[in-house]
Protein backbone atom coordinates (compact mmCIF):
# COMPACT_ATOMS: atom_id res chain seq x y z
CA UNK A 1 0.00 0.00 0.00
CA UNK A 2 3.28 2.25 0.67
CA UNK A 3 4.57 1.41 -2.78
CA UNK A 4 2.54 4.53 -4.34
CA UNK A 5 3.30 6.94 -1.97
CA UNK A 6 7.01 5.54 -1.53
CA UNK A 7 7.50 6.84 -5.24
CA UNK A 8 5.71 9.77 -4.79
CA UNK A 9 8.42 10.46 -1.75
CA UNK A 10 11.19 9.74 -4.74
CA UNK A 11 10.05 11.88 -7.00
CA UNK A 12 9.28 14.78 -4.99
CA UNK A 13 11.02 16.91 -6.79
CA UNK A 14 9.38 16.37 -9.83
CA UNK A 15 5.93 17.76 -8.18
CA UNK A 16 8.10 21.12 -6.83
CA UNK A 17 9.06 22.25 -10.60
CA UNK A 18 5.66 21.61 -11.86
CA UNK A 19 3.62 25.10 -12.38
CA UNK A 20 0.33 23.61 -11.45
CA UNK A 21 -0.65 22.85 -7.47
CA UNK A 22 -0.78 18.93 -6.33
CA UNK A 23 -2.44 17.46 -2.94
CA UNK A 24 -2.24 13.70 -2.13
CA UNK A 25 -4.10 12.32 0.13
CA UNK A 26 -4.70 8.51 1.52
CA UNK A 27 -7.36 6.38 2.43
CA UNK A 28 -8.04 8.25 5.70
CA UNK A 29 -8.07 11.45 3.92
CA UNK A 30 -5.25 13.03 5.44
CA UNK A 31 -2.46 15.00 3.54
CA UNK A 32 0.66 13.24 1.92
CA UNK A 33 1.83 15.41 -0.40
CA UNK A 34 1.61 18.68 -1.49
CA UNK A 35 4.11 21.08 -3.23
CA UNK A 36 4.88 24.46 -3.08
CA UNK A 37 1.97 25.98 -5.76
CA UNK A 38 -0.45 24.01 -3.56
CA UNK A 39 0.56 25.91 -0.02
CA UNK A 40 0.77 29.01 -1.81
CA UNK A 41 -2.82 29.31 -3.51
CA UNK A 42 -4.40 27.37 -0.12
CA UNK A 43 -2.35 29.97 1.72
CA UNK A 44 -1.26 27.41 4.69
CA UNK A 45 2.66 26.38 5.70
CA UNK A 46 3.96 23.07 5.03
CA UNK A 47 3.84 22.03 8.57
CA UNK A 48 0.29 22.59 8.77
CA UNK A 49 -0.48 20.85 5.57
CA UNK A 50 1.61 17.34 5.57
CA UNK A 51 -0.36 14.38 7.74
CA UNK A 52 -3.27 17.01 8.68
CA UNK A 53 -7.11 16.00 7.23
CA UNK A 54 -7.62 17.01 3.56
CA UNK A 55 -11.00 18.73 5.33
CA UNK A 56 -8.72 20.72 7.56
CA UNK A 57 -6.24 22.32 4.66
CA UNK A 58 -8.29 22.02 1.32
CA UNK A 59 -11.86 21.29 2.19
CA UNK A 60 -12.68 22.72 -1.04
CA UNK A 61 -11.22 19.89 -3.18
CA UNK A 62 -14.03 17.08 -2.14
CA UNK A 63 -11.17 14.18 -2.77
CA UNK A 64 -12.76 12.08 -0.05
CA UNK A 65 -15.83 12.22 -2.34
CA UNK A 66 -13.14 11.04 -5.61
CA UNK A 67 -12.14 8.12 -3.43
CA UNK A 68 -15.69 7.12 -2.64
CA UNK A 69 -17.10 7.31 -6.49
CA UNK A 70 -13.30 6.03 -7.82
CA UNK A 71 -13.88 8.26 -10.92
CA UNK A 72 -11.72 11.00 -12.25
CA UNK A 73 -13.34 14.18 -12.67
CA UNK A 74 -11.98 17.47 -15.17
CA UNK A 75 -12.35 21.31 -15.07
CA UNK A 76 -14.02 21.45 -12.07
CA UNK A 77 -14.45 25.36 -11.19
CA UNK A 78 -13.83 26.02 -7.34
CA UNK A 79 -13.43 29.28 -5.48
CA UNK A 80 -10.25 28.63 -3.18
CA UNK A 81 -9.55 32.21 -0.85
CA UNK A 82 -11.61 34.09 -3.70
CA UNK A 83 -9.46 32.73 -6.51
CA UNK A 84 -11.21 30.65 -9.48
CA UNK A 85 -9.32 27.41 -9.52
CA UNK A 86 -9.90 25.07 -12.06
CA UNK A 87 -9.06 21.29 -10.53
CA UNK A 88 -8.93 17.84 -11.58
CA UNK A 89 -9.86 14.90 -9.12
CA UNK A 90 -7.95 11.68 -10.02
CA UNK A 91 -8.51 8.16 -7.67
CA UNK A 92 -5.62 6.57 -7.10
CA UNK A 93 -5.04 2.52 -6.80
CA UNK A 94 -2.54 0.11 -6.02
CA UNK A 95 -3.06 -3.60 -6.54
CA UNK A 96 -6.83 -2.94 -7.98
CA UNK A 97 -7.39 -1.70 -4.39
CA UNK A 98 -7.84 2.54 -4.00
CA UNK A 99 -5.58 3.97 -1.94
CA UNK A 100 -5.82 7.30 -2.59
CA UNK A 101 -6.85 10.24 -4.28
CA UNK A 102 -4.58 13.47 -6.09
CA UNK A 103 -6.04 17.08 -6.90
CA UNK A 104 -4.50 18.81 -9.60
CA UNK A 105 -5.52 22.59 -9.90
CA UNK A 106 -4.24 26.15 -10.40
CA UNK A 107 -5.70 29.55 -10.31
CA UNK A 108 -7.49 30.48 -13.95
CA UNK A 109 -9.01 34.08 -11.81
CA UNK A 110 -6.68 36.45 -14.30
CA UNK A 111 -7.29 33.57 -17.59
CA UNK A 112 -11.31 34.42 -16.78
CA UNK A 113 -11.23 37.72 -16.60
CA UNK A 114 -9.06 38.05 -20.02
CA UNK A 115 -11.63 35.45 -21.36
CA UNK A 116 -14.76 37.68 -20.53
CA UNK A 117 -12.95 40.50 -21.44
CA UNK A 118 -12.75 39.11 -25.03
CA UNK A 119 -16.01 38.70 -24.82
CA UNK A 120 -17.08 41.74 -23.72
CA UNK A 121 -14.99 43.10 -26.84
CA UNK A 122 -16.62 40.91 -29.31
CA UNK A 123 -19.85 41.82 -27.74
CA UNK A 124 -18.99 45.32 -28.60
CA UNK A 125 -17.30 45.08 -31.79
CA UNK A 126 -20.73 43.21 -32.85
CA UNK A 127 -22.67 46.15 -31.55
CA UNK A 128 -20.88 48.81 -33.52
CA UNK A 129 -20.77 46.56 -36.79
CA UNK A 130 -24.66 46.64 -36.08
CA UNK A 131 -24.88 50.51 -35.82
CA UNK A 132 -22.25 50.86 -38.58
CA UNK A 133 -25.03 48.62 -40.90
CA UNK A 134 -28.38 51.06 -39.84
CA UNK A 135 -26.66 54.58 -39.41
CA UNK A 136 -28.36 57.30 -41.11
CA UNK A 137 -24.87 59.58 -40.96
CA UNK A 138 -22.15 58.83 -43.06
CA UNK A 139 -19.40 57.54 -40.24
CA UNK A 140 -15.86 56.33 -40.67
CA UNK A 141 -13.35 55.01 -38.60
CA UNK A 142 -9.32 55.16 -39.20
CA UNK A 143 -6.22 53.97 -37.44
CA UNK A 144 -3.20 56.20 -36.36
CA UNK A 145 -1.56 55.53 -39.54
CA UNK A 146 -4.92 56.91 -42.02
CA UNK A 147 -6.12 53.34 -43.01
CA UNK A 148 -9.80 52.34 -42.73
CA UNK A 149 -11.20 49.83 -40.22
CA UNK A 150 -14.72 50.53 -40.61
CA UNK A 151 -17.05 52.60 -42.36
CA UNK A 152 -21.00 52.98 -42.32
CA UNK A 153 -23.33 51.61 -45.13
CA UNK A 154 -24.68 55.63 -45.29
CA UNK A 155 -21.41 56.38 -45.94
CA UNK A 156 -20.56 53.62 -48.17
CA UNK A 157 -23.76 54.87 -50.28
CA UNK A 158 -23.03 58.17 -50.57
CA UNK A 159 -19.37 57.51 -52.14
CA UNK A 160 -20.46 55.35 -54.48
CA UNK A 161 -18.28 52.01 -53.59
CA UNK A 162 -17.84 48.56 -51.54
CA UNK A 163 -16.63 47.76 -48.31
CA UNK A 164 -14.27 45.62 -49.72
CA UNK A 165 -12.92 48.55 -51.71
CA UNK A 166 -12.06 50.32 -48.73
CA UNK A 167 -11.22 48.43 -45.63
CA UNK A 168 -7.24 48.44 -45.40
CA UNK A 169 -6.57 51.56 -47.71
CA UNK A 170 -5.48 55.11 -47.02
CA UNK A 171 -8.06 57.45 -46.32
CA UNK A 172 -6.53 59.99 -49.12
CA UNK A 173 -7.20 57.40 -51.92
CA UNK A 174 -10.60 57.22 -50.36
CA UNK A 175 -12.23 59.98 -49.53
CA UNK A 176 -11.28 63.59 -51.47
CA UNK A 177 -10.38 66.79 -49.35
CA UNK A 178 -10.28 64.48 -46.10
CA UNK A 179 -8.14 64.96 -42.97
CA UNK A 180 -9.08 62.36 -41.12
CA UNK A 181 -4.84 61.03 -41.27
CA UNK A 182 -4.18 64.39 -40.11
CA UNK A 183 -6.57 64.09 -36.79
CA UNK A 184 -5.41 60.87 -36.82
CA UNK A 185 -1.74 61.99 -36.20
CA UNK A 186 -1.88 65.32 -34.23
CA UNK A 187 -4.79 64.24 -32.06
CA UNK A 188 -6.38 67.53 -32.73
CA UNK A 189 -10.27 67.02 -32.72
CA UNK A 190 -12.44 69.51 -35.85
CA UNK A 191 -15.54 70.34 -35.27
CA UNK A 192 -18.40 70.88 -38.05
CA UNK A 193 -15.99 71.07 -40.36
CA UNK A 194 -17.47 71.82 -44.06
CA UNK A 195 -15.77 69.28 -46.70
CA UNK A 196 -16.66 69.19 -50.57
CA UNK A 197 -17.10 65.75 -51.79
CA UNK A 198 -18.25 64.97 -55.58
CA UNK A 199 -19.39 68.05 -55.68
CA UNK A 200 -21.65 68.30 -52.24
CA UNK A 201 -20.92 69.88 -49.47
CA UNK A 202 -20.84 68.19 -45.93
CA UNK A 203 -20.31 69.32 -42.70
CA UNK A 204 -17.88 66.66 -41.03
CA UNK A 205 -16.77 66.11 -37.36
CA UNK A 206 -13.41 64.20 -36.84
CA UNK A 207 -12.57 62.98 -33.14
CA UNK A 208 -9.24 61.56 -32.38
CA UNK A 209 -9.42 58.29 -30.06
CA UNK A 210 -7.34 56.41 -27.48
CA UNK A 211 -6.81 52.85 -26.61
CA UNK A 212 -4.88 52.19 -22.99
CA UNK A 213 -4.04 56.10 -23.32
CA UNK A 214 -2.68 56.24 -26.43
CA UNK A 215 -3.74 57.76 -29.64
CA UNK A 216 -5.34 54.73 -32.02
CA UNK A 217 -6.82 56.81 -35.10
CA UNK A 218 -9.35 59.07 -35.35
CA UNK A 219 -13.81 58.72 -35.75
CA UNK A 220 -15.15 60.77 -38.32
CA UNK A 221 -18.84 61.48 -38.49
CA UNK A 222 -20.67 63.05 -41.51
CA UNK A 223 -23.55 65.40 -39.80
CA UNK A 224 -25.10 66.69 -42.88
CA UNK A 225 -24.89 65.85 -46.25
CA UNK A 226 -25.11 69.07 -48.08
CA UNK A 227 -24.89 73.29 -46.58
CA UNK A 228 -28.70 72.79 -47.78
CA UNK A 229 -29.91 70.79 -45.31
CA UNK A 230 -27.49 72.59 -42.80
CA UNK A 231 -29.99 75.52 -43.46
CA UNK A 232 -33.38 74.01 -42.89
CA UNK A 233 -32.47 72.10 -40.10
CA UNK A 234 -31.29 75.21 -38.28
CA UNK A 235 -34.70 76.61 -39.50
CA UNK A 236 -36.63 73.81 -38.00
CA UNK A 237 -33.86 73.87 -34.56
CA UNK A 238 -35.06 77.55 -34.84
CA UNK A 239 -39.14 77.41 -34.63
CA UNK A 240 -38.64 74.53 -31.98
CA UNK A 241 -36.53 76.95 -30.06
CA UNK A 242 -38.98 80.07 -30.30
CA UNK A 243 -42.24 77.49 -29.75
CA UNK A 244 -39.86 76.49 -26.58
CA UNK A 245 -39.26 80.03 -25.68
CA UNK A 246 -43.04 81.28 -25.56
CA UNK A 247 -44.19 78.13 -23.61
CA UNK A 248 -41.44 78.80 -20.94
CA UNK A 249 -42.68 82.75 -21.28
CA UNK A 250 -46.68 81.55 -21.15
CA UNK A 251 -45.96 78.66 -18.04
CA UNK A 252 -43.75 81.69 -16.31
CA UNK A 253 -46.81 83.91 -16.73
CA UNK A 254 -49.41 81.36 -15.22
CA UNK A 255 -47.48 81.17 -12.30
CA UNK A 256 -46.18 84.36 -11.14
CA UNK A 257 -44.98 85.73 -8.92
CA UNK A 258 -46.89 89.35 -7.32
CA UNK A 259 -46.03 90.89 -4.29
CA UNK A 260 -42.16 92.96 -4.36
CA UNK A 261 -40.75 93.80 -1.08
CA UNK A 262 -42.07 97.38 -1.73
CA UNK A 263 -45.74 95.97 -1.40
CA UNK A 264 -44.72 94.76 2.25
CA UNK A 265 -46.46 97.59 4.18
CA UNK A 266 -44.98 98.21 7.44
CA UNK A 267 -43.41 100.79 9.97
CA UNK A 268 -41.80 98.39 12.45
CA UNK A 269 -38.42 97.90 12.53
CA UNK A 270 -38.09 93.97 12.99
CA UNK A 271 -40.18 94.01 9.69
CA UNK A 272 -37.56 96.20 7.96
CA UNK A 273 -34.39 94.66 8.96
CA UNK A 274 -36.22 91.19 7.50
CA UNK A 275 -36.90 93.20 4.25
CA UNK A 276 -33.29 94.06 4.28
CA UNK A 277 -32.29 90.65 5.00
CA UNK A 278 -34.56 88.99 1.75
CA UNK A 279 -32.69 91.33 -0.08
CA UNK A 280 -29.49 89.92 0.61
CA UNK A 281 -30.37 86.44 0.41
CA UNK A 282 -32.55 86.43 -3.21
CA UNK A 283 -29.89 85.44 -4.62
CA UNK A 284 -28.59 82.50 -2.78
CA UNK A 285 -29.89 79.12 -4.27
CA UNK A 286 -30.20 78.16 -0.67
CA UNK A 287 -33.65 76.71 0.46
CA UNK A 288 -35.69 79.13 3.42
CA UNK A 289 -38.00 78.12 6.10
CA UNK A 290 -40.88 80.91 6.80
CA UNK A 291 -42.25 80.62 10.14
CA UNK A 292 -44.79 82.41 11.58
CA UNK A 293 -48.53 82.49 13.15
CA UNK A 294 -51.66 82.11 10.32
CA UNK A 295 -52.03 85.59 8.85
CA UNK A 296 -48.91 87.07 9.53
CA UNK A 297 -48.01 87.69 5.73
CA UNK A 298 -45.63 84.59 5.01
CA UNK A 299 -46.60 84.25 1.47
CA UNK A 300 -45.75 87.61 0.60
CA UNK A 301 -42.68 87.54 1.84
CA UNK A 302 -42.17 84.06 -0.03
CA UNK A 303 -43.28 86.13 -3.24
CA UNK A 304 -41.07 88.83 -2.72
CA UNK A 305 -37.86 86.54 -2.01
CA UNK A 306 -38.51 85.46 -5.52
CA UNK A 307 -38.98 88.80 -7.33
CA UNK A 308 -35.71 89.63 -5.14
CA UNK A 309 -33.46 86.87 -7.14
CA UNK A 310 -32.54 85.90 -10.37
CA UNK A 311 -34.81 83.84 -10.89
CA UNK A 312 -37.76 86.15 -11.04
CA UNK A 313 -39.19 85.41 -14.70
CA UNK A 314 -38.96 82.22 -14.19
CA UNK A 315 -42.21 80.25 -12.48
CA UNK A 316 -42.61 80.89 -9.11
CA UNK A 317 -44.81 77.73 -8.20
CA UNK A 318 -47.20 77.33 -4.98
CA UNK A 319 -48.31 74.80 -3.12
CA UNK A 320 -50.66 74.54 -0.32
CA UNK A 321 -49.30 70.97 1.50
CA UNK A 322 -52.53 70.73 4.08
CA UNK A 323 -55.10 71.49 0.99
CA UNK A 324 -53.97 68.42 -1.03
CA UNK A 325 -55.60 64.89 -0.01
CA UNK A 326 -52.17 62.75 0.72
CA UNK A 327 -53.16 60.07 -1.65
CA UNK A 328 -52.78 62.92 -4.63
CA UNK A 329 -49.89 64.76 -2.88
CA UNK A 330 -46.89 62.75 -4.91
CA UNK A 331 -48.55 63.14 -8.44
CA UNK A 332 -49.02 66.66 -7.90
CA UNK A 333 -45.32 67.21 -6.78
CA UNK A 334 -43.76 64.85 -8.81
CA UNK A 335 -46.18 64.16 -11.52
CA UNK A 336 -46.60 60.79 -13.49
CA UNK A 337 -45.99 59.06 -16.97
CA UNK A 338 -48.73 57.80 -18.81
CA UNK A 339 -50.53 54.41 -17.63
CA UNK A 340 -48.91 55.41 -14.52
CA UNK A 341 -52.68 54.31 -12.54
CA UNK A 342 -56.12 53.69 -13.30
CA UNK A 343 -57.35 57.41 -13.72
CA UNK A 344 -54.12 58.60 -15.18
CA UNK A 345 -54.22 60.72 -17.42
CA UNK A 346 -53.21 58.82 -20.84
CA UNK A 347 -50.49 61.27 -22.00
CA UNK A 348 -49.14 61.35 -18.43
CA UNK A 349 -48.60 64.93 -16.08
CA UNK A 350 -45.97 66.73 -15.20
CA UNK A 351 -45.74 67.69 -11.33
CA UNK A 352 -45.05 71.08 -9.51
CA UNK A 353 -41.05 70.21 -9.24
CA UNK A 354 -40.96 70.27 -12.82
CA UNK A 355 -42.98 73.33 -13.51
CA UNK A 356 -40.98 75.13 -11.52
CA UNK A 357 -37.79 74.11 -12.62
CA UNK A 358 -35.20 77.18 -13.06
CA UNK A 359 -37.89 78.86 -10.79
CA UNK A 360 -39.11 78.59 -7.18
CA UNK A 361 -41.22 76.09 -5.78
CA UNK A 362 -43.33 77.55 -2.22
CA UNK A 363 -44.20 74.60 -0.18
CA UNK A 364 -46.50 76.58 2.35
CA UNK A 365 -47.94 74.52 5.19
CA UNK A 366 -44.97 72.38 5.22
CA UNK A 367 -45.54 70.88 8.86
CA UNK A 368 -48.58 68.87 7.54
CA UNK A 369 -46.67 66.93 4.81
CA UNK A 370 -46.95 63.33 5.46
CA UNK A 371 -43.63 61.79 6.60
CA UNK A 372 -43.82 59.51 3.38
CA UNK A 373 -43.32 62.63 1.50
CA UNK A 374 -41.08 64.55 3.43
CA UNK A 375 -38.53 61.82 2.55
CA UNK A 376 -38.96 62.58 -1.53
CA UNK A 377 -38.74 66.17 -0.04
CA UNK A 378 -35.37 65.21 1.12
CA UNK A 379 -33.86 63.67 -1.86
CA UNK A 380 -34.93 66.55 -4.46
CA UNK A 381 -32.93 68.94 -1.68
CA UNK A 382 -30.24 65.99 -1.42
CA UNK A 383 -29.92 65.17 -5.01
CA UNK A 384 -31.64 67.78 -7.26
CA UNK A 385 -34.11 65.70 -9.45
CA UNK A 386 -37.42 64.04 -9.43
CA UNK A 387 -38.68 61.35 -10.58
CA UNK A 388 -42.08 60.91 -12.16
CA UNK A 389 -44.94 58.02 -10.62
CA UNK A 390 -44.56 55.49 -12.85
CA UNK A 391 -40.84 56.24 -14.26
CA UNK A 392 -37.39 54.22 -13.80
CA UNK A 393 -35.39 57.54 -14.82
CA UNK A 394 -35.13 60.36 -12.68
CA UNK A 395 -35.09 64.27 -14.25
CA UNK A 396 -32.43 66.59 -12.93
CA UNK A 397 -33.93 70.30 -12.25
CA UNK A 398 -32.82 73.40 -10.74
CA UNK A 399 -35.23 74.33 -8.26
CA UNK A 400 -35.55 76.43 -5.39
CA UNK A 401 -37.49 75.79 -2.31
CA UNK A 402 -39.16 78.00 0.08
CA UNK A 403 -41.35 76.15 2.89
CA UNK A 404 -43.28 77.83 5.09
CA UNK A 405 -45.48 76.42 8.45
CA UNK A 406 -47.37 78.09 11.59
CA UNK A 407 -46.21 75.05 13.10
CA UNK A 408 -42.83 74.40 15.76
CA UNK A 409 -40.93 72.13 13.35
CA UNK A 410 -38.59 71.63 16.54
CA UNK A 411 -40.78 69.99 18.87
CA UNK A 412 -42.24 68.26 15.29
CA UNK A 413 -38.83 66.81 15.08
CA UNK A 414 -38.75 65.78 18.86
CA UNK A 415 -42.31 63.98 18.21
CA UNK A 416 -40.89 62.30 14.95
CA UNK A 417 -43.94 64.06 13.16
CA UNK A 418 -41.05 65.82 11.60
CA UNK A 419 -37.89 64.43 9.50
CA UNK A 420 -35.12 65.89 11.36
CA UNK A 421 -33.24 65.54 8.16
CA UNK A 422 -35.39 67.28 5.92
CA UNK A 423 -35.90 69.84 9.07
CA UNK A 424 -32.36 70.81 8.98
CA UNK A 425 -32.13 70.79 4.97
CA UNK A 426 -34.92 73.18 4.80
CA UNK A 427 -33.73 75.68 7.60
CA UNK A 428 -30.93 77.22 6.13
CA UNK A 429 -31.96 80.54 5.74
CA UNK A 430 -34.88 81.02 8.52
CA UNK A 431 -37.07 83.74 8.66
CA UNK A 432 -39.64 84.35 11.59
CA UNK A 433 -42.66 87.07 10.50
CA UNK A 434 -43.35 88.68 13.74
CA UNK A 435 -47.18 88.60 14.91
CA UNK A 436 -49.60 91.76 14.27
CA UNK A 437 -49.68 92.20 17.94
CA UNK A 438 -45.92 92.81 18.97
CA UNK A 439 -46.04 95.10 15.68
CA UNK A 440 -48.81 97.74 16.98
CA UNK A 441 -48.04 100.57 14.68
CA UNK A 442 -48.83 98.57 11.45
CA UNK A 443 -52.05 97.96 12.98
CA UNK A 444 -53.42 101.71 11.65
CA UNK A 445 -51.10 101.81 8.14
CA UNK A 446 -52.43 98.49 7.05
CA UNK A 447 -55.70 99.69 7.77
CA UNK A 448 -55.69 102.92 5.82
CA UNK A 449 -53.58 100.61 3.10
CA UNK A 450 -56.47 98.20 2.78
CA UNK A 451 -59.23 101.22 2.88
CA UNK A 452 -57.37 102.79 -0.39
CA UNK A 453 -57.58 99.27 -2.12
CA UNK A 454 -61.55 99.03 -1.52
CA UNK A 455 -61.95 102.95 -2.61
CA UNK A 456 -59.96 101.87 -5.63
CA UNK A 457 -61.77 98.95 -6.08
CA UNK A 458 -65.12 100.05 -5.56
CA UNK A 459 -64.77 104.02 -6.29
CA UNK A 460 -65.90 105.03 -2.87
CA UNK A 461 -64.40 108.03 -1.00
CA UNK A 462 -63.99 106.30 2.54
CA UNK A 463 -61.18 108.82 4.73
CA UNK A 464 -60.76 106.27 7.01
CA UNK A 465 -60.95 105.25 10.67
CA UNK A 466 -62.28 107.30 13.51
CA UNK A 467 -59.93 107.96 16.59
CA UNK A 468 -62.30 106.04 18.67
CA UNK A 469 -62.11 102.96 15.87
CA UNK A 470 -57.87 103.35 16.31
CA UNK A 471 -58.29 103.06 19.95
CA UNK A 472 -60.44 99.92 20.05
CA UNK A 473 -58.08 98.48 16.87
CA UNK A 474 -54.79 99.13 18.53
CA UNK A 475 -56.03 97.17 21.48
CA UNK A 476 -57.63 94.11 20.44
CA UNK A 477 -55.34 91.08 20.12
CA UNK A 478 -55.57 89.85 16.62
CA UNK A 479 -55.07 86.63 17.03
CA UNK A 480 -55.60 86.05 13.09
CA UNK A 481 -53.30 89.13 12.41
CA UNK A 482 -53.10 91.10 9.35
CA UNK A 483 -55.43 88.44 7.56
CA UNK A 484 -58.01 89.01 9.43
CA UNK A 485 -57.75 92.48 10.60
CA UNK A 486 -58.10 92.95 6.30
CA UNK A 487 -60.97 91.05 6.84
CA UNK A 488 -62.22 93.38 9.65
CA UNK A 489 -61.72 96.38 7.49
CA UNK A 490 -63.98 95.04 4.46
CA UNK A 491 -66.59 94.15 6.47
CA UNK A 492 -66.94 97.47 8.16
CA UNK A 493 -66.57 99.08 4.65
CA UNK A 494 -69.29 96.83 3.12
CA UNK A 495 -71.85 97.89 5.67
CA UNK A 496 -71.30 101.71 5.88
CA UNK A 497 -73.88 103.87 5.01
CA UNK A 498 -72.25 107.11 3.91
CA UNK A 499 -69.76 107.52 6.92
CA UNK A 500 -66.45 109.09 6.06
CA UNK A 501 -65.05 107.37 8.80
CA UNK A 502 -65.22 103.42 10.30
CA UNK A 503 -66.99 103.99 13.87
CA UNK A 504 -66.43 101.46 16.58
CA UNK A 505 -70.09 100.14 15.45
CA UNK A 506 -69.19 99.49 12.29
CA UNK A 507 -66.61 96.88 14.30
CA UNK A 508 -67.82 92.75 14.68
CA UNK A 509 -68.38 92.80 18.49
CA UNK A 510 -65.90 90.35 19.12
CA UNK A 511 -63.28 93.20 18.83
CA UNK A 512 -64.58 94.64 21.64
CA UNK A 513 -65.13 91.72 23.85
CA UNK A 514 -68.58 92.11 23.88
CA UNK A 515 -68.13 95.57 25.69
CA UNK A 516 -70.10 98.63 25.34
CA UNK A 517 -68.25 101.26 23.92
CA UNK A 518 -67.89 104.82 25.55
CA UNK A 519 -68.37 107.28 22.57
CA UNK A 520 -69.66 110.37 23.64
CA UNK A 521 -72.51 110.31 21.41
CA UNK A 522 -75.90 111.11 22.30
CA UNK A 523 -78.52 107.35 23.32
CA UNK A 524 -80.64 108.37 20.57
CA UNK A 525 -77.61 108.81 18.08
CA UNK A 526 -75.97 105.66 18.97
CA UNK A 527 -79.97 103.52 19.03
CA UNK A 528 -80.12 104.64 15.68
CA UNK A 529 -76.84 103.63 14.11
CA UNK A 530 -77.49 100.17 16.03
CA UNK A 531 -80.63 100.00 14.46
CA UNK A 532 -79.61 101.25 10.84
CA UNK A 533 -76.94 98.55 11.18
CA UNK A 534 -79.13 95.51 12.51
CA UNK A 535 -81.51 96.24 9.12
CA UNK A 536 -78.49 96.18 6.98
CA UNK A 537 -77.04 93.10 7.90
CA UNK A 538 -80.58 90.93 8.38
CA UNK A 539 -81.13 92.40 4.27
CA UNK A 540 -77.47 91.76 3.81
CA UNK A 541 -78.23 88.50 4.73
CA UNK A 542 -81.87 88.06 2.77
CA UNK A 543 -80.37 89.09 -0.17
CA UNK A 544 -82.53 92.30 -0.13
CA UNK A 545 -85.54 90.25 0.19
CA UNK A 546 -88.18 92.83 2.61
CA UNK A 547 -90.23 90.24 3.88
CA UNK A 548 -87.95 87.69 4.90
CA UNK A 549 -86.31 90.81 6.71
CA UNK A 550 -89.14 91.91 8.63
CA UNK A 551 -90.26 88.46 9.71
CA UNK A 552 -86.59 87.65 11.16
CA UNK A 553 -86.77 91.16 12.72
CA UNK A 554 -90.42 90.73 14.39
CA UNK A 555 -92.21 93.55 13.09
CA UNK A 556 -94.48 94.28 9.75
CA UNK A 557 -93.10 95.14 6.29
CA UNK A 558 -94.97 98.69 6.28
CA UNK A 559 -92.69 98.94 10.07
CA UNK A 560 -89.81 98.21 8.17
CA UNK A 561 -90.59 100.13 5.01
CA UNK A 562 -90.83 103.45 7.56
CA UNK A 563 -87.76 102.65 8.75
CA UNK A 564 -85.61 102.00 5.50
CA UNK A 565 -87.03 105.75 4.89
CA UNK A 566 -86.35 107.26 8.47
CA UNK A 567 -82.33 105.78 7.54
CA UNK A 568 -83.00 106.63 3.88
CA UNK A 569 -81.94 103.23 3.25
CA UNK A 570 -84.61 102.72 0.15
Amino acid sequence: MEKIFNCLDENRMVFEELTNAIVVINTDGIVRHINSRALELLEVKLENAIGKPMLEVYPESELNGTMATQKIERNIRLNVHGRLCIASRVPLFEDSRIVGAISIFDDITRIEQLSNRIEADRSEMSVLKTVLEIAYDGILVVDSNGYITMISNAYMKFLGIEGDEVIGKHVTEVIENTRMHIVAQTGVPEINDFQEIHGDYMVATRIPYYVDGKLAGAIGKVIFRNVSELQNINKKFSRVERELKNLKSEISSLHRAKYSLNQIITGDEEINKLKNYVNKLAHSKSSVLIQGESGTGKELFAHAIHLSSHRREMPFIKVNCAAIPEHLLESELFGYDKGSFTGADKNGRIGKFELADQGTIFLDEIGDMPLQMQAKILRVLQEGEVERIGSNSPKQVDVRIIAATNRNLKSMVEEKTFREDLYYRLNVINLLIPPLRERKEDIILLSNHFIDQLNQENHGNLKGLSEKTQMQLFSYDWKGNIRELKNVIERAYNIMEGEEFIQPWHLPAHINNGKLISTGEPLKELVDAAEKKIILERLISFKGNKSRTALDLGISRMALHKKLEKFDMK
